[in-house]
């Protein structure tokens, strides 16, 4: 879909020229997220830039959808691409719709399909419209405005959207929520998506690919487990850092370590008594407690000992949420912090998708390197 053939930038001429980019040669294959990674002034936001003709290219092609982009319109090939960027970039003096209705405007969309796309993505990026579409940017949290910036570049429906630090600016805890909600929709989408960043725990959540840059040059491109697991080289190890291994549960999801089918399951309408003898007899510590497909909390053998009641009406609740897109950082985060072993973990409809413990994460860990031994 973006074939960067030998791309080369210079900045300045003769003795004093810098080169931003040397000879970048690689594809991002439809629907794959490209996050391109490196330290400060090694070239990738200005690949970025020459992707939609922000910056010219000194030499080399760049290509889109097998079209090089020197034989397109610059103004129609930026409208063709999303872009958010990390100063998000709003309006201040325009509403949240006007905001996001920025390019179909300029597309000459009729005034009802905005309308109706401008309120389809604000619902994409949970922002009621019916709330925020007449409200102004200065009326939102930093959060919010983010969601905005990444509507704004979703409002033509463009096969590839062009990312430089998008979430740079948002706290972490925050960050963290948008990222998740942002591989949610891409999940749905599948765009074309080059992402700029700096941060390795976030390029290894967020992309297919990472193309990684030292001094304009492009030292690897590979998935997230390649990398991580087979550096190229020194800079690409140091600079992935000496816990590589364990960024690892950054990489893998709780997805690929869940238990669809766990033994410790019980309905809420049980009976506390019939339930502690089954877990007495199968030498359950605990079991958790489902109302019909949603997660109602759990149950202990001590819980249960003098009660005679309902499931439903004992039961304690989980000190979080897990979800099945969650990296497993986040799942032995989770059990170190409140003592709990084993968590249920919801899909993302918020039903019951099955559990992960402590043994599920080491056996996804170990089958995961058996699986690169073996290469």
């Amino acid at each position: 879909m973006i074939e960067y053939d030998s791309v080369t930038k210079f900045f300045g001429v003769g003795k004093n020229a810098v080169t931003a980019n040397d000879n970048v040669t690689f594809e991002i294959k439809q629907g794959e997220t490209a996050v391109f990674l490196g330290p400060s002034g090694c070239g990738k936001t200005t690949l970025l830039r020459m992707t939609n003709r922000l910056e010219s290219i000194s030499s080399g092609n760049i290509r889109v959808a097998e079209k090089n982009i020197m034989d397109v319109n610059p103004q129609k090939l930026r409208l063709s691409m999303g872009y958010v960027i990390q100063q998000i970039g709003l309006f201040p003096n325009k509403t949240i719709a006007d905001n996001v209705a920025v390019v179909p405007k300029m597309l000459k969309w009729n005034k009802e399909k905005i309308k109706d796309r401008t309120d389809e993505l604000l619902h994409l990026v949970k922002l009621d419209p019916k709330i925020y579409r007449d409200r102004y940017p200065v009326e939102l949290s930093g959060g919010q405005q983010q969601r905005v910036g990444v509507a704004r570049g979703l409002a033509a429906d463009p096969e590839i959207l062009l990312m430089d630090e998008p979430f740079g600016a948002i706290d972490p805890i925050n960050r963290n929520q948008i990222q998740d909600e942002f591989l949610k929709l891409q999940a749905k989408l599948k765009k074309t998506i080059a992402f700029v960043s700096h941060d390795i725990h976030e390029a290894i959540k967020m992309a297919d690919k990472i193309a990684i840059f030292k001094d304009g040059k492009l030292v690897q491109f590979d998935t997230p487990e390649v990398i991580l697991m087979r550096p190229a080289n020194k800079f690409v190890s140091d600079f992935v850092g000496a816990d590589r291994a364990l960024k690892v549960l950054g990489l893998l999801k709780i997805r690929d370590a869940i238990n669809p089918h766990p033994k410790n399951i019980v309905q809420a309408e049980s009976n506390a008594e019939e339930t502690l003898k089954m877990m007495e007899e199968q030498g359950l510590k605990f079991a958790i407690v489902l109302k019909g497909d949603k997660v109602l909390g759990h149950v202990t053998p001590k819980l249960l000992k003098y009660e005679q009641g309902k499931l439903k009406d004992l039961a304690e609740s989980f000190p979080e949420e897990l979800g099945t897109r969650e990296p497993l950082r986040d799942a032995l985060s989770a059990m170190l912090l409140h003592d709990v072993m084993n968590f249920p973990v919801m899909d993302d409809d918020g039903k019951f998708a099955g559990t992960i413990s402590y043994k599920n994460i080491q056996k996804a860990i170990l089958e995961l390197y058996a699986d690169d031994h073996d290469e």
